[in-house]
This record gives structure tokens, C-alpha cells and sequence, in this order.
């Protein structure tokens, strides 16, 4: 019997170590190749650990255990799934995989356990849904978008769904009503519930430390204004309504409003370097790269995975690579490398039903740019009162570095790159 060693995999080269999260599966249970085993924490991101073989899992290091990179955390006996050995006769090998997964031999999808407990809520049939995950494993966002009627998911539609899913799930609402069950789910989830307080203790996980510690860093060492404007949207959803369809059949995905906004961003940048550059010390460090974060929500905080060079890509590669970013995010199979080396970040509060906010820049950022909802409202053009989508935008800056007029002129490049997008395909 094949022994065959789970190791925690490589994840960036600015990544030495993690934390063992959470096992999804139990010691001695029978595990398919490419099935999720367990979450690792980095200080950037959260990726599964998948099974490199077909087996018997045996763990070999706890839950809440830092780990470093290429450890052992546990071995799978390959042949035992099942109570099967693995021959090499690929139907017979089959039957091992459905008998592991909970299948018959005659339906060979490979699904995790959490898209089959969404498929079997939502009734969603598996075997028409093209997996997203490593040798088109099946997950549970890939059941959500089915559901959804759209298996190509923008970056606020996963991010989105996602978050609902995790509430949905794990709210305190849920539990209320019973308390013995509330505080299994407490313990299930490694919180300590508060005796007499209906409350609990839960350790901050390894990104929101993370998140926290930057948000310290950012406001105890810029010097942070926000300057706001307003962007009339009528243009762009013009554009989206006439070639929506065209350009999803071109390009395998959906036209949103983000690639207008980086790619005016990244004209922006490019009249207004200061923009793109940092204070380290007592010198100026200048970008000549446009890299642009695009803020993503997840269940387990904000991450910003970065678009680069924007400036030299076009609106499907843009428009793909933030589809691929929110599905690998929800996967968790976004590396830590797509999260370094921005310049300028993006956020979108509006797909949350933000109106107006003041972002914060990340570190080694000296702006921010916030979108925020598009809301129909009545403005002046022309001597006439006419009712426009309008967006409110909002451009945090560090004032050491950047001055209010350079911070409004980049700001107002912004506003006529998206009120006037043939300038952006025209590159004027």
C-alpha cells in the first residue's frame, strides 16, 4: 500500500509559513484526488490544501497549528478508499471515485462535500456544471452560480453571494432559539462561549490580524484627506446595453463597470505619477508599472488581488482576470502573488448599497479610488433638469505626498474617462 505524504504547498515567495485552520475532512475518512483536506491562513490570503491522491486520509498535525511551507500535515493510504484497491483499469477506477464521493459508477462528477450538500438544498443537478476548482472539482460557488443561472460570476456577484452564504450559515439568528445548539456551533467554530451573556470569545484569524494591523499602520503614518465627485454613468450603461451579448460571446464574460474604471484609473495614473509612488523614509519611491488592486470581498475579510498593467490590457483581459479572481478567491485558490505588488486600489461599495464612503489606502499605497452605488438623480445639463444614473467617487490620498489640486485634477480624469469612455478606447 502507497503512502502518500499531504504537504502544505508553495503559495508565493513571500510566504513562509500559515496556519492549519481548519480540517474539512475527519481523520480515517476516505478522500478522492483534488478534494479540499483542509484550509491554510497566510497572512495575505485562505487556499485549501487538496488531496494529491485517492485514499485514506491519516492526519498528522491538529487544527490551530502554524505550519510552514512543504511540512508534512498528513498522508493518504492510497487503495483504501472505499474499501476498493486502485487497479489501472480506468472504469474500475471510476467506481473507486464514485464509491468515494457517494456516486454510482454511471454518474462520474467529481464534486466536493459542500457542493453536494448545496446541490442536494438548491436541486441543482452536478452533472451539468463545469467545475471551477483543480481537474474541474466541483465546489459549492460553482452550485451557487448554477443556481443563480450564471456560471461565470463577476467579482461582486461571487463576493456577494459568498457573504450571504457565510451569514446564512453561521449568523447568531440562526442558533437563538436553541441555545445548546448555538454553543456547539460556538465550539464547532473554535469560539468560547460567555456564560450568562449569550455571547463568545474567538480568536482573530490570521488575516483580519492582518487587516487590522494595516488599517493601524495606514492611519498612524499617512496623512489622510478624501476629496469627492460625481461621475454621470449614462454613457457607459449605453455602451454595456448595446454590447453586452456581443462582447460576452467574444470574450466568455460579462461587461461590468470595473475595467472602465481601471482603465481610467490607469490613464490617470499615468498624467499623475505621484499617484503610483510611496513615501519610504525620506524618499519617494516611484512605480513605472500600473498595477491595480481590485478590491474583493470575501467571507473572511478584503483582499485586493491586483490587476497589472492595465494600461496595456484591453476590457476582456481586464474583465476576465476579475472573473478569475472572484472564483479562485471563493475557491480558495487565489496565491498570495495575485495580492502584491499594486500601486493604486479600487474599491466598489456600491455593490454592498454604499452611497458615499472614505476609504483607506493599503500600505505602500498612497490612494485609494471608492466607487459607491449608481442612483438616479436629478442633475443639471444643459438648462434642463434631467434625471441621470449618477456615482458618487471618492479618492482618499496620503498628503504628505499628494496635494489637493493634484488629487482633484486625478479624480476629475477619472470623471471624464467614465462620463466619456471613447477617450479610453482611444487612449486620448
Amino acid at each position: 500500500m502507497k503512502k502518500i505524504e499531504v504537504r502544505v504547498p508553495e503559495v508565493g515567495e513571500s510566504v513562509t509559513e500559515g496556519l492549519l485552520a481548519s480540517w474539512s475532512v475527519k481523520d480515517g475518512s476516505a478522500v478522492i484526488e483534488g478534494q479540499a483536506l483542509c484550509e491554510l491562513e497566510t497572512d495575505k490570503t485562505t487556499i485549501d490544501i487538496t488531496a494529491p491522491a485517492t485514499g485514506t486520509l491519516r492526519i498528522a498535525v491538529p487544527e490551530g497549528t502554524d505550519v510552514k511551507i512543504n511540512q508534512v500535515v498528513g498522508k493518504i493510504d492510497a487503495g483504501e478508499a472505499g474499501g476498493y484497491e486502485e487497479k489501472p483499469d480506468t472504469g474500475e477506477k471510476q467506481a473507486i471515485l464514485s464509491e468515494v464521493d457517494g456516486k454510482s459508477a454511471a454518474r462520474p462528477v467529481r464534486e466536493s462535500p459542500s457542493a453536494k450538500a448545496e446541490a442536494a438544498r438548491s436541486g441543482i443537478d452536478t452533472g451539468k456544471i463545469s467545475g471551477s476548482g483543480r481537474d474541474k472539482l466541483i465546489n459549492k460557488f460553482d452550485v451557487i452560480a448554477a443556481g443563480s443561472g450564471n456560471t461565470s460570476l463577476s467579482a461582486h456577484d461571487t463576493s456577494a453571494s459568498a457573504g450571504r452564504n457565510y451569514q446564512g450559515e453561521h449568523s447568531q439568528s440562526n442558533f437563538a432559539s436553541e441555545p445548546t445548539l448555538f454553543h456547539a456551533q460556538i465550539e464547532k467554530e473554535g469560539g468560547k462561549p460567555i456564560v450568562g451573556t449569550g455571547g463568545r470569545r474567538k480568536a482573530l484569524s490570521r488575516i483580519r490580524k492582518i487587516i487590522a494591523a494595516n488599517l493601524a499602520r495606514t492611519q498612524a503614518e499617512l496623512v489622510l484627506l478624501t476629496t469627492f465627485n460625481e461621475a454621470d454613468m449614462s454613457a457607459i450603461k449605453a455602451i454595456r446595453e448595446r454590447h453586452k451579448d456581443a462582447f460576452q460571446e467574444r470574450h466568455g464574460v460579462k461587461l461590468g463597470f470595473m475595467s472602465f474604471f481601471l482603465k481610467a484609473s490607469a490613464a490617470a495614473l499615468s498624467l499623475f505619477p505621484e499617484l503610483n509612488a510611496y513615501i519610504d523614509g525620506d524618499e519617494v519611491v516611484y512605480r513605472e508599472r500600473i498595477n491595480i488592486g481590485v478590491a474583493v470581498s470575501t467571507p473572511r475579510g478584503l483582499i485586493t488581488p491586483v490587476v497589472r498593467d492595465v494600461q496595456a490590457k484591453k476590457f476582456g483581459e481586464i474583465e476576465r482576470e476579475i472573473a478569475s479572481f472572484s472564483v479562485r478567491a471563493a475557491n480558495k485558490t487565489l496565491m498570495p502573488d495575485d495580492l502584491m505588488d499594486g500601486g493604486f486600489t479600487i474599491s466598489n461599495g456600491g455593490v454592498f448599497g454604499s452611497l458615499l464612503s472614505t476609504p483607506l489606502p493599503a500600505p505602500r499605497q498612497t490612494a485609494i479610488l471608492g466607487m459607491h452605488s449608481i442612483v438616479d438623480r436629478p442633475v443639471a445639463i444643459d438648462n434642463a433638469i434631467l434625471i441621470r444614473p449618477m456615482m458618487y467617487l471618492a479618492l482618499s490620498y496620503d498628503h504628505r505626498l499628494i496635494d489637493g489640486k493634484e488629487a482633484v485634477g486625478f479624480l476629475k480624469e477619472i470623471k471624464d474617462g467614465i462620463e466619456n469612455p471613447e477617450r479610453l478606447l482611444l487612449e486620448i
